[in-house]
């Protein structure tokens, strides 16, 4: 048992490199809060030293920062974010967003009640001025936004290895459709990454923190408390991998080229996963780093490859041929007639298309004729003031005070791992 040697409740980690306005502006609005219970853990790997003479500038004590503008890759730059962590508990999140205040009453209530993971609802988002982001038929991409769909607070303790079953039965990506325990935008006892670092040599692995933390988290934790309402403010920039990837998907689709390869050295692409960049490429391989490190083959007997398949060519058309080229070496490897391959793999993507599509027009259509709240809030050049914004939004809803939602679950809705 790893000894538990925690100075704050709470730990924020930041691993940023060459966004120092956002940055800048994601550490002012943490200390505005006020509180020594919170530790801000910044691991920088930029050019310049902006963000270093800044926090210099305020000399907070409650900050712990590193600068290394050497060749290093983005894992790296995230395990020694994390490594500066102190905290009972930690959460991290990009250099352009932002936390609630709520999230250090959150963090108080999880410790009282031997709580080893929460994870909020993604239902408050920030858009900087200028993203680029292109409109939707729906939505003008307005800048210096904060946008706020209909959350309750509603609780619920989360089946953990159902989620990882349904994750795998769905692809090994996309992981934001399940309930998992998060690093990225979650709260986790910092134990649990101390434990793995122990077992693995490292906290993170694979190419996207993301999920491989909520994967490893999943198999290693004993309960997860799911709260429908926004823990953190996830931003957008300019410079946001979501906007570079998701949204213009400007980056090369040679494996070669991938960004978070950058200064890694040697690396292992997963054999289950077609040898081509995009979101849902990158995000199975580094789930399936994860059930490799966490030693769970059980997990990985369940993956639905043709899953995974149909959801690239649903974020991404362009992929096609790409994708038929790695049907057919996949065909020739495991035996197989290409003509099933190709069949199973399309009758997935009308199956999870459909899915999708429903999904979007019934969200769309309770916006539309506003039978759930919507809101944007426009002119607010910071992410501070989206926080603060966030506040009067759930002061005017009477949402003012999420754990008291928490003090509601019920003893016997709870899954404890066994």
């Amino acid at each position: 048992m790893l000894v538990n040697n925690s100075k704050y409740l709470l730990s924020i980690v930041i691993a940023t490199k060459d966004r120092t306005m956002y940055c800048i502006e994601a550490i002012k609005s943490i200390v505005a809060i006020q509180s020594d219970n919170i530790q801000i853990a910044i691991a920088d790997n930029s050019d310049s030293e902006e963000v270093k003479e800044f926090i210099q500038s305020i000399n907070n004590p409650n900050i712990d920062y590193v600068y290394d503008s050497s060749p290093t890759s983005s894992i790296a730059n995230f395990n020694r974010a994390l490594a500066l962590a102190k905290g009972e508990y930690v959460c991290m999140i990009g250099d352009d967003d932002g936390i609630t205040t709520e999230l250090l009453a959150i963090t108080q209530w999880a410790k009282d009640n031997n709580i080893d993971a929460v994870v909020g609802s993604l239902s408050a988002n920030y858009r900087w001025e200028n993203t680029g982001a292109s409109n939707t038929v729906f939505t003008k991409m307005t800048g210096s936004t904060l946008t706020i769909t209909n959350f309750d607070c509603k609780a619920q303790y989360v089946n953990l290895e159902k989620s990882l079953q349904q994750l795998m039965k769905g692809g090994c990506t996309n992981y934001l459709d399940f309930l998992f325990p998060k690093l990225y935008h979650g709260l986790v006892k910092r134990s649990f990454f101390d434990e793995i670092k122990h077992e693995t040599g490292h906290y993170l692995n694979g190419l996207s923190p993301d999920i491989y933390s909520a994967i490893t988290l999943a198999c290693k934790i004993n309960n997860l408390v799911y709260i429908d309402y926004p823990i953190t403010i996830p931003g957008v920039c300019a410079v946001s991998t979501s906007i570079i990837e998701g949204q213009n998907k400007s980056n090369s689709k040679k494996i070669e080229d991938i960004p978070h390869l950058k200064n890694r050295g040697e690396y292992h692409w997963s054999e289950f996963v077609p040898r081509f960049y995009c979101v849902q490429t990158i995000w199975a391989d580094s789930g399936f780093a994860a059930l490799k490190d966490m030693g769970r083959n059980d997990l990985i007997e369940m993956f639905n490859k043709y899953a995974l398949y149909s959801k690239i060519l649903i974020a991404d058309k362009s992929l096609k041929n790409l994708l038929e080229t790695h049907l057919t070496a996949d065909s020739k490897i495991n035996n197989s007639s290409y003509t099933r391959e190709y069949l199973l793999t399309y009758v997935n993507y009308i199956c999870f298309f459909t899915q999708q599509f429903l999904i979007r027009s019934l969200r769309r259509l309770k916006i539309i004729f506003k039978i759930g709240k919507y809101e944007e809030i426009t002119n607010l050049p910071t992410i501070n003031e989206a926080m603060l914004e966030l506040d009067q939004y759930c002061e005017r809803n009477t949402i003012n005070n999420a754990v008291c939602h928490l003090k509601n679950l019920q003893d016997n809705s709870r899954y404890i791992k066994n």
